[in-house]
């Protein structure tokens, strides 16, 4: 999919999401609505390559409408901000994301490299 189709899809899931808490009354509108509005950016800055970054606001806005419905606050936002910061220490080298080798990346680029000299 392109930039463009990611987008739109990110605007997709905001309506269906803002659909679902008007039609579900028993659901509540806030503090769900900070659910929608990550979920609904997710695609959008996964299409531009953000990694973490992307990943990041989708992860604080979830994270938030939990802790507003449970009412557990202060002990939750210290553990919310203590996996933020173990989770974007470990991206930092690899580009964004925590799950590629940053041997991999560099393996990948050597033969990147190799196939355009070669042309």
């Amino acid at each position: 999919m392109d930039d463009k189709s990611l987008k739109a899809v990110s605007g997709g899931i905001f309506l269906i999401g803002l659909g679902l808490l008007f039609l579900i009354p028993a659901l509540g509108f806030w503090p769900w609505i900070l659910a929608v509005i990550g979920a609904a950016g997710l695609p959008a800055a996964l299409s531009e390559d953000k990694g973490w970054a992307g990943w990041q606001g989708f992860f604080w806005m979830i994270g938030l409408a939990v802790l507003f419905y449970t009412g557990l606050w202060w002990p939750g936002i210290l553990i919310l901000i203590g996996i933020s910061t173990i989770l974007g220490a470990a991206t930092r080298g690899q580009g964004g994301s925590p799950f590629t080798d940053s041997d991999d990346a560099t393996v990948a680029n050597a033969s990147d490299d190799e196939d355009w000299g070669s042309k």
